[in-house]
């Protein structure tokens, strides 16, 4: 992971709840940094620099819009990445997007991928309409059918319109078509 002063490079993974309580403690205190990470676990710190020049499968940018340019997104594809997900809103510009979904990346868009944190308010709003607390396995039940369900719309949609399994467009197909309908059975259209 990444922050304003360079990056680290944990060859084991960023996981277990050691480390994964670490960086929830260190990004409190400090969210501008992650080289204490680094000092802690005995891992790769590069000041300065983003992790894009690190190899991998997956590719998830989530700090700022247009954070990923024609040369990210080149050293993205040399470096061998298979999926890009966009976690951040709209991180890629529209031309290293394209780029990277002309050479083959699958991409997940920031639409469909941030639309879990607002499905996830949505049922929040619901539990407290309803004066209800939901068990954390109730929301992780409820949000994995509705991102289901949007990456199956997604999918549905750009096979349907001879894009093949072209997420980006499939997302503002589908939402575009949701839209839509919601208008005509209101009436507005």
């Amino acid at each position: 992971f990444a922050g304003p002063d360079g990056y680290i490079h944990d060859p084991d993974g960023v996981c277990g709840e050691e480390k994964l309580n670490f960086i929830l403690e260190m990004r409190a205190k400090d969210p501008m940094h992650c080289k204490p990470y680094a000092d802690k676990f005995g891992v790769k710190f590069v000041p300065g620099k983003k992790s894009w020049e690190v190899k991998g499968d997956i590719c998830m940018p989530a700090a700022y819009q247009n954070e990923i340019g024609m040369p990210e997104a080149e050293q993205i594809l040399a470096n061998g990445t298979k999926y890009y997900i966009e976690v951040a809103n709209m991180p890629t510009t529209n031309e290293a997007l394209f780029f990277l979904m002309g050479k083959g990346l699958v991409v997940a868009p920031s639409k469909a991928v941030n639309a879990g944190g607002v499905a996830t308010s949505g049922l929040e709003m619901s539990q407290n309409s309803e004066r209800l607390a939901w068990k954390a396995e109730e929301v992780d039940s409820q949000l994995h059918h509705i991102m289901t369900n949007i990456h199956a719309a997604s999918a549905k949609a750009a096979e349907e319109c001879g894009l093949g399994y072209n997420l980006v467009a499939g997302a503002n197909i589908a939402g575009f078509k949701k839209v839509a309908d919601a208008m005509m059975a209101q009436g507005l259209v």
